[in-house]
């Protein structure tokens, strides 16, 4: 992330990737760490290691607008957590999939809106000040894509299932 690019309008990118996130963080507890960001962020996810209900030490945050990731960037980069006396050192970095749309239509169809709300991606609106603090329903699913892509998943995997017994025969 470079502020400069950033600061100048140079660089318009809202999406952001928070590295080395102590492993016993929440949701709830990186939303109060950004609190002084609250309102300036409309989408924000934890991935969990649902195997140990940790989350991997990453997240993704969308910003309203790419004027906010200089005092963003300032406050945490390179910085410390403060809970858990955490010897990790936050890093940020532009996210792959940029902007809140994006981002929607990526996770829209995943199996993680299914799970509890707690592991799933979290979207927030615009309250009447203009500050992005309610959260959002998410959308429905594409529920023709996400039926059409298991079936092309399934069906790849039973017909090298299939082939591979026909050679053993």
């Amino acid at each position: 992330v470079s502020t400069q690019s950033t600061g100048s309008g140079e660089d318009r990118r809202t999406t952001l990737m928070v590295k080395n996130i102590p492993n016993k963080y929440s949701q709830r507890m990186l939303i109060e760490a950004f609190e002084d960001s609250e309102g300036l962020f409309d989408f924000l996810y934890l991935p969990i290691d649902f195997s140990n209900r940790c989350n991997v030490g990453y997240a993704f945050i969308n910003f309203t607008s790419w004027t906010h990731i200089p005092a963003f960037y300032a406050k945490f980069h390179g910085k410390s957590w403060p809970k858990f006396n955490s010897v990790k050192i936050c890093a940020l970095a532009y996210a792959r999939i940029q902007g809140k749309q994006n981002l929607i239509t990526h996770f829209q169809n995943s199996r993680l809106l299914s799970e509890e709300k707690k592991c799933r991606p979290i979207i927030f609106g615009l309250d009447a000040a203009g500050r992005a603090t309610v959260e959002e329903q998410w959308p429905s699913p594409d529920s023709l894509a996400h039926r059409d892509a298991a079936r092309t998943r399934g069906g790849r995997s039973r017909g090298r299932a299939q082939r591979a017994r026909r050679r053993d025969d």
